[in-house]
């Protein structure tokens, strides 16, 4: 892991180098959503960017329907979790023992995976922007893709 000191305005490297973190570990309740890879015939590449964006857009409606501070929850997706080697996202609470976040997201999946999907959607970009999937996506998929990863998990 390293760093990398950039000035604000001219975004010039003034600095980098090695880092060197404690391990952190939070024992905390979680919600995932697992997806078989082979569901798209996506290359892995493809499948990573398209779960950023879903767990952006998720990162941002789950506040809302679990009653939360955005800071109380996090999303986090991994294209091969350890647990099963499949593309996973995580949904946890960011306090030691959990809070019952994760359990309000479990009860609420669907709605909270539907009005996700209706969000992204609804967006006026073309292929992904901050406001929907997190960043503007070099791929033109991007958009597309992160509402078909949720839309999986929709009846």
């Amino acid at each position: 892991t390293i760093f990398k000191k950039i000035k604000f305005e001219t975004h010039e490297n003034i600095g980098s180098g090695p880092i060197s973190l404690p391990e952190m570990e939070l024992h905390t309740n979680a919600a995932m959503l697992s997806m078989r890879p082979d569901i798209f015939e996506w290359d892995e590449n493809r499948i990573e960017q398209g779960m950023i964006g879903a767990s952006h857009a998720l990162n941002c409606m789950i506040p809302l329907y679990v009653m939360c501070d955005p800071h109380d929850i996090h999303v986090y997706p991994q294209v091969k979790a350890a647990h099963n080697e499949q593309p996973t996202i995580f949904i946890y609470d960011s306090y030691p023992g959990g809070i019952g976040l994760s359990d309000k997201v479990y009860e609420n999946s669907e709605l909270i995976l539907k009005e996700t999907i209706s969000m992204i959607e609804n967006c006026s970009c073309e292929s992904g922007c901050p406001s929907c999937i997190g960043t503007e996506s070099a791929t033109k998929t991007a958009k597309n893709d992160a509402k078909r990863l949720l839309g999986q998990f929709c009846k």
